[in-house]
């Protein structure tokens, strides 16, 4: 993370906070994009996207915060990928994203993103039992981009799918964090 008067422990952005009436949890990635925004370190368009996901995820209105959204976005067409859920939602499929993105972005035709949350739905246990099923998503995609995609290939997906497993088992041993009622400020 980097210096920031409004980070505090265990890396919650208090600006973001401060929006949504709840505890902000942020990112190495979201500081950064927060740092490069024309106003950082304040309200901007990552801290306004931080505090919109963090009130969805607790079913909570978010009409004041999209018309705060709307006004520093009037020339964007699209939301910023800050505002992504998935972002934000620990899992087996967001450490397979992570350790895929390196060398494969998503495309307009994978279905990348609805598998990455599938596989965070299913959490641990569900993608041990479904192993099989995730390694051929890994291969087709691979086959669909003109990869290696054969016997080999198969076997290297298949680890790649228990290390993010693995992975995600060791940052968070008891499951992922889910938001807590009584997690919102008053």
């Amino acid at each position: 993370m980097i210096h920031c008067p409004h980070l505090g422990g265990d890396n919650q952005c208090e600006v973001a906070a401060g929006m949504a009436g709840c505890t902000v949890r942020t990112s190495p990635a979201a500081c950064n994009a927060c740092q490069n925004e024309t106003n950082p370190r304040a309200i901007n368009v990552v801290t306004i996207g931080m505090a919109l996901v963090n009130r969805r995820r607790r079913k909570q209105n978010v009409v004041e915060l999209e018309a705060m959204l709307a006004n520093y976005l009037p020339d964007r067409d699209e939301m910023p990928a800050t505002l992504k859920i998935a972002d934000f939602r620990p899992g087996p499929g967001n450490e397979l994203k992570k350790m895929l993105a390196w060398f494969a972005k998503p495309s307009d035709s994978c279905n990348c993103e609805s598998r990455v949350e599938t596989m965070n739905d299913w959490g641990v246990e569900g993608c041990h039992r479904n192993i099989d099923t995730i390694t051929d998503w890994l291969l087709e995609e691979a086959e669909a981009r003109g990869m290696p995609h054969g016997r080999f290939t198969r076997v290297v997906a298949k680890s790649l799918v228990q290390t993010a497993i693995r992975k995600f088992q060791r940052k968070f041993p008891d499951g992922a964090p889910e938001p807590e009622d009584d997690d919102d400020r008053a």
